[in-house]
């Protein structure tokens, strides 16, 4: 009876016949090891991991691009408004802005609140407006007659438009009078009184005697465009 074959030094301790064998070269080694190592163990912790970098990635570009819009404006009715229903108002301002200066196209945004004094979307909305009035972006607001004691009486925190040759309300020299603007009819303020106040800017180092002409402007086509 022929002795049973021993293994040599090379067979695989499982009964293997044959092994991969080594790689020589430094490449090749890398190889083995990314396919047979770190691959097997950690392939789904690198691909959850590349998914969490590439989400990261997209919302700081998000943030990094984002730029504030050349011009801001601000309706605020009892009446119902939408940002859609002020879409006109919005193309009007960019027409306005985009006629000063180098004549490239203005980005322009235009808030629309519904500041209904009943149930708790319109007390968001009260306090929604409140948030931007002490933003510095925005100076440009077009409101209901009721909203004017609560935030808009105050002749110090906006510019004078009588003095620029606007219809305002007697003794508010500061509040002009857009009540009836077939423009604003068709935005949801028909038949409501409403007024547009200019806010000064917050930081009275930086106040100047009027405003900037393209508000003057953009104020000027609410009361002219049919």
């Amino acid at each position: 009876m022929k002795d049973a074959k021993r293994p040599g030094p090379d067979a695989h301790p499982f009964g293997a016949s044959d092994i991969e064998p080594v790689p020589a070269t430094r490449r090749e080694r890398f190889r083995f090891w990314f396919s047979n190592v770190f691959w097997y163990h950690y392939k789904w912790r690198l691909i959850i991991g590349a998914a969490v970098l590439a989400t990261v990635g997209f919302f700081v570009r998000d943030m990094l691009v984002q730029t504030t819009p050349d011009f801001q404006f601000v309706v605020a009715s009892d009446s119902f408004v939408s940002n859609d229903s002020i879409s006109e108002l919005t193309g009007i301002a960019s027409d306005v802005f985009s006629g000063f200066g180098s004549g490239a196209s203005a980005d322009c945004l235009g808030h629309g609140l519904h500041t209904s004094v009943e149930g708790q979307f319109g007390m968001a909305a009260l306090t929604r407006l409140a948030t931007l009035i002490v933003d510095d972006s925005i100076s440009f607001y077009i409101f209901d007659a009721y909203l004017l004691e609560a935030f808009f009486d105050e002749p110090s925190v906006f510019y004078d438009l009588e003095g620029l040759g606007f219809n305002v309300v007697p003794g508010k020299p500061w509040l002009a009078d857009v009540s009836g603007s077939p423009l604003l009819d068709r935005i949801g303020l028909s038949g409501v009184t409403s007024y547009a106040v200019i806010q000064r800017p917050h930081n009275e180092q930086t106040v100047s005697r009027a405003p900037d002409p393209r508000y003057l402007a953009f104020l000027e086509a609410i009361f002219n465009t049919p």
